[in-house]
């Protein structure tokens, strides 16, 4: 945590040099949040771009080297409609559903990274979408 040195610096010279009991703690929540904020940027940026990714048909090997470094750092793509908690439906009629966006959860902190995108469809236009009842 390499943070934590720079913020109990920071919070010294905020403090004038004098230095109390709680600086420390204080100082390591300022780094552990600014952690977490600065992964949730780049989780975000980078389901993004996995996202475009599989919109635009990208090679097998992209896509497998993208989803090795979801994998080290612990996302999960939902491709799954059945996990309707995961989407947002855009358009369409019908009671099935099709993939437009994949969703993606962080691992790390339980908490949907970037919302999916489903639309609406007859079972006849798509046989491979899931019906509302997940089935």
């Amino acid at each position: 945590m390499a943070a934590v040195p720079a913020a109990l610096a920071e919070l010294g010279e905020d403090q004038g040099g004098a230095r109390t009991s709680s600086a420390l703690p204080q100082a390591v929540r300022t780094a552990v949040i600014a952690e977490f904020r600065t992964r949730a940027l780049f989780v975000g940026r980078l389901c993004e771009i996995d996202a475009l990714l599989h919109a635009q048909g990208a090679s097998k090997a992209v896509l497998d080297a993208m989803t090795e470094h979801l994998g080290h750092l612990q996302l999960r793509r939902v491709t799954d409609p059945a996990s309707q908690e995961l989407f947002v439906v855009t358009e369409g009629e019908g009671e099935a559903f099709e993939v437009l966006r994949p969703a993606y959860v962080d691992e790390v902190t339980g908490k949907l990274a970037l919302a999916g995108q489903l639309r609406r469809v007859t079972v006849a236009d798509n046989e491979a979408c899931v019906t509302e009842g997940g089935q």
